[in-house]
Formats: structure tokens, C-alpha cells, sequence
């Protein structure tokens, strides 16, 4: 019973540790008396939980074409990029709490996860405890990850990273031949896949590359069962993230594809160059990605040491590969067209770099963490190289300094620099912002009246004596648009207009009335991924003992 109290004491002050430097680490570069700091995509990613919020006031719980965005003209944005994960923060605007509070939350809470989720990975990957802190330390102060919660602010990739870890000791226990608990994986792959769509493929490709090298260690039929088993659970459970996405995608263009802002092939980096920026831990630009120094010296450390000892060949090579492939050396131009251009960034590797990297440091095979001062050195080096890097983020960009009340009057017309999801016949320059929203029409042809243009649905009475005509909305086209007329009327189903906005077919009399709704392939995925979570949920309870 002591033995008990004593474990659960030093997990509640190892987990107090976590969220107060949790805390920390944001206030001491994102918060600033009157400001706070923020680059990349952050403003995308606030409109996003505003979107939510907006939808939440509405008792829309599960949108899919945020009518919050562009002024009304509708984003897709809960459509092509998985939102569950932001609904804590969603509800705490939908509530009233400030976009700054709500923001600087939000990413608090995501170290805190990623903190929570690395040190159990370690404890399942065996680390003794401070292995596991260690192990937790280094990739969580990694200069990659850090590099995108300052530098970037992308929130779906900073969610799915947090995920990245479990996956690691999974596979790892499954090539020891323990998989009893494949669930536990099928979580980490379900977590990714609620966070970030790219990381998910990466992620897939990560554990297929291992699967590949150890292949001997899987070649075995109940390996094979756990793994489909949780493939299985994670695909029934992201249903609701997938399935609609392979529907509008099969239903018209895009400007991911048609126009697409990033082109992989021209975001690769020069060898020595990559070498340079990691060695001297450079603060994140477009030319100055890199793995940070600790990372650096680690990998080239234990390659070697690796190969010398045949201990972990198929992680070494694989983080090996991935370095090779932010550079020249590797054919992304060959590529170009590949789905694995999907990863849009090279360097996007460097998280599952700096998680091999981490396990590599924290499984000491060297045992450098049993010499005397090694530890205390270790983590002091690590820390200062961190707070130097923060400190250099924000000095390289202070026009970044952001006032509070410039968070809550970020445009709704900011939907990420590429408008990937945008219909591809959109010219995006001539939408206005203020610019107010009305129908297309010809009124030689039809009359409109008691027009009502908001950000749920518009409506409107109609007279085209007996002749169609068709009528563009002030809406962007995506499929599940549904139009409903009463009155002596015939009407068709939206359609695409060629400025990418939504057309609609009138004939007769009566009062229109267009929103959006759940497509067939919507509410399946829903319905199939409500089935998994509840399947998920009975897991879990049946197997609770084995969850520590």
C-alpha cells in the first residue's frame, strides 16, 4: 500500500511538473505584456475555432462548410481539416472566454498532451523513469517541434506529433512480439487522424517502412491479427475524417490540385546547408530548417554506434533516409506528382527524426545518463539551447508581437495561404472582404424578393413566370449544399458555377431556401464512426486492467 501511495505521488508531481512547464514554455515566448507572439498560420487556426464556436451558438455541432469564413461565403475548412480535437477550446469561446486567453489555452494544453503522452510511451517502451523523463525532455524541447508551435502555429500538426510517440513504443512492442495491447496503437493512430490529415499518411508510411525492415520479427500471423485489428478500429473510427474528404474530391477541382501554392520538390534543402542550420541550431526560416543540434549530434553519434553493435539498423535507417530526404539528394522532382508530394514539406520528417533520435538518447546504450553530472548536464544543455532558440525566434520577427486586440478582429477571410480547399475556378483576388453578398441574377428573367443573406442559409421568394433561369449564390460549391422551394415551383440540385460558386435552377413561383447539409457519404462515416467509438469505449473497459 505505500509502495502504491508512493507511485501515485510521484506520478502527480511528474504531471504537475508537466503543466507547469507546459505553462511556461508558452508564456516565455508566446505572452508578452499586451502582446502575444504569433507567426505562420496562426490566424487561420483561430478562425478555425471561431468557426466552431460560431457553429456551437448554433447548435451545429458537427459542421462541415463553416459559413463563418469569408464573410459568409462558406469554407470547408471542418469538411478537409479534423476539428474534434478543437472542440475544448471551441466551447470555451463559445462561452465567452477572449480569443487571446483561448488561444495561449490551447496551446498549453497541447504541450501538457504531448508531455503526457511521450512520458507513457517511454514507461511502455520499459524506460526506467528518469529514461522516460529523458526520453519526454528531448522531444518535446525538440528544436522541430518547437519550431512549429513558435514559428509555425500550425495546430494540426502540433496535435498529431503529440500522437507520434505512442506509435514508436508500439511498434517497437509488437517487433518484441507483445501485442496483446494493439488497441493502444490503434489510439495513437486515431489520435493522429483527428489531428492532422498529412501527419496520418507520414505516420502510415513511418510504421510501413518499419514493418518492412523487421520483417522477420512481424512475420507472424497473430502479429498480423493485431495489426489489422487496430488498422481496422482506426480506419472505422476516422470514417467520419475520411470518407467525406474521398467524396468531395471524386465531386469536382480543388486549388490544391489545379494551383497548388507549395511544390515539394522546391522546398528541399541544400546537404551541407541542412548540416549547418542543425549543428548551429537555427531559429526555423524557409531556409533555415533544420533538426536542431541535439537531434544532430545524436543521430550522427548513433548511426555510428549502431551499425558498429547491429542494434537498431531499421530505426537508424529510416532516420537516416528521412534526413537524405529533405535534401537534393533525394528525387522529389520525379516525385512531383506522387501522392507522397502530399507531404508538401520535406522537412516535415524532422519530428519522426527527432522521436528516433530521443528513443536512441533515452535507451543510453552508451550509458552516458549512469556518469556522475551527465543527467544534470544533459538537461541543462538542453534546456539553454531551448531557451536561446526562443529567445532568437522572437528577436528575428518582433513585428510578430501581436496586440490582444488584434485577435479578436482577425478577418474570416484568412483561410490559410494556399486556399487549398477553395473550388479550383475560384479567383479568390475579386472576393472583396466588406464587400456585401448578393445573388447573381438576370431580372429579366426572374424576380427576387425578401432576400435573406446570412451565414446559416439564404432565402428568398421567387417568381420566373414560365421560364427556368438559373441563379448564382453568394456561396462557395461544395457537395451536400440542399435547396428546399415551396410554393409552384420545380427546382434542381445546386450545382457548380464557373466561378466556383454554388448555381441553382428555378422554375415558377414560391419561396427558396439553400444550407447545407449532410451528404449519404457524410452521415455514413458518421454513423460508422459512431459505432467504432462505442466499440472503442467496450475495449477499453474490458481491458482496463492492462492500462496503467
Amino acid at each position: 500500500m505505500n509502495n502504491l501511495t508512493q507511485k501515485l505521488n510521484q506520478k502527480k508531481y511528474i504531471y504537475l511538473m508537466f503543466l507547469v512547464t507546459s505553462i511556461l514554455i508558452v508564456a516565455f515566448v508566446n505572452w508578452h505584456p499586451g502582446y502575444v507572439f504569433a507567426t505562420g498560420d496562426y490566424r487561420y487556426h483561430i478562425n478555425r475555432i471561431n468557426a466552431l464556436a460560431e457553429s456551437f451558438r448554433h447548435f451545429n455541432f458537427l459542421p462541415k462548410v463553416d459559413g463563418y469564413f469569408s464573410g459568409g461565403l462558406g469554407y470547408a475548412s471542418s469538411l478537409f481539416y479534423p476539428d474534434i480535437l478543437l472542440y475544448p477550446s471551441a466551447i470555451l469561446k463559445a462561452l465567452g472566454v477572449n480569443t487571446v486567453l483561448t488561444y495561449l489555452i490551447t496551446l498549453v494544453a497541447i504541450n501538457f498532451v504531448t508531455f503526457l503522452l511521450t512520458y507513457q510511451a517511454g514507461k511502455r517502451l520499459d524506460f526506467k523513469n528518469k529514461n522516460a523523463l529523458i526520453f519526454t525532455l528531448i522531444y518535446v524541447f525538440s528544436t522541430y517541434r518547437l519550431q512549429v508551435l513558435f514559428s509555425r502555429h500550425d495546430l494540426g500538426e502540433l496535435l498529431g506529433m503529440a500522437f507520434f510517440p505512442l506509435v514508436l513504443s508500439e511498434l517497437i512492442k509488437f517487433k518484441k512480439g507483445e501485442f496483446k495491447e494493439w488497441y493502444i496503437l490503434a489510439f495513437a493512430m486515431i489520435g493522429i487522424g483527428f489531428s492532422h490529415i498529412i501527419s496520418l499518411f507520414m505516420i502510415i508510411c513511418f510504421a510501413a517502412m518499419f514493418v518492412i525492415l523487421n520483417i522477420k520479427y512481424f512475420w507472424n500471423w497473430d502479429v498480423w491479427k493485431a495489426i489489422l485489428k487496430a488498422a481496422g478500429l482506426t480506419l472505422g473510427t476516422i470514417a467520419a475524417v475520411f470518407l467525406p474528404i474521398f467524396e468531395q474530391m471524386l465531386s469536382q477541382d480543388f486549388k490544391v490540385s489545379t494551383e497548388p501554392l507549395i511544390h515539394i520538390q522546391d522546398e528541399i534543402q541544400p546537404f551541407t546547408k541542412l548540416v549547418a542550420h542543425s549543428f548551429s541550431n537555427q531559429v526555423f526560416h524557409a531556409h533555415t530548417v533544420n533538426i536542431g543540434s541535439i537531434i544532430f549530434f545524436g543521430l550522427i553519434i548513433y548511426t555510428g554506434y549502431n551499425f558498429i553493435k547491429r542494434k537498431n539498423i531499421s530505426l537508424t535507417v529510416i532516420a537516416l533516409f528521412m534526413f537524405v530526404a529533405c535534401t537534393e539528394f533525394f528525387p522529389w522532382y520525379q516525385l512531383r506528382n506522387s501522392i507522397f508530394a502530399s507531404f508538401q514539406f520535406p522537412w516535415r520528417f524532422f519530428s519522426l527524426i527527432s522521436l528516433i533520435v530521443a528513443y536512441f538518447i533515452a535507451n543510453d546504450d552508451l550509458k552516458l545518463f549512469q556518469k556522475k553530472y551527465f543527467t544534470t548536464a544533459f538537461v541543462a544543455v538542453t534546456l539553454l539551447l531551448s531557451f536561446t532558440m526562443a529567445q532568437l525566434t522572437v528577436q528575428a520577427s518582433p513585428f510578430r508581437l501581436n496586440t490582444y486586440n488584434s485577435y479578436d478582429k482577425i478577418s474570416s477571410y484568412l483561410i490559410g495561404a494556399g486556399h487549398e480547399y477553395l473550388p479550383s475556378s475560384v479567383n479568390y483576388d475579386d472576393v472583396k472582404e466588406n464587400k456585401p453578398r448578393d445573388i447573381s441574377y438576370d431580372k429579366s428573367t426572374v424576380s427576387i424578393e425578401n432576400k435573406t443573406i446570412n451565414k446559416e442559409y439564404i432565402q428568398f421568394d421567387f417568381d420566373t413566370g414560365n421560364t427556368p433561369t438559373t441563379i448564382e449564390l453568394p456561396l462557395f460549391y461544395y457537395k451536400g449544399y440542399s435547396a428546399k422551394v415551396d410554393g409552384n415551383k420545380s427546382s434542381f440540385d445546386p450545382s457548380l458555377s464557373d466561378r466556383g460558386f454554388t448555381n441553382i435552377k428555378l422554375y415558377g413561383s414560391g419561396t427558396f431556401k439553400m444550407q447545407y447539409q449532410y451528404t449519404f457519404v457524410q452521415k455514413l462515416g458518421l454513423s460508422i464512426t459512431i459505432i467504432f467509438l462505442l466499440y472503442s469505449g467496450f475495449i477499453l473497459w474490458r481491458r482496463r486492467s492492462y492500462i496503467d
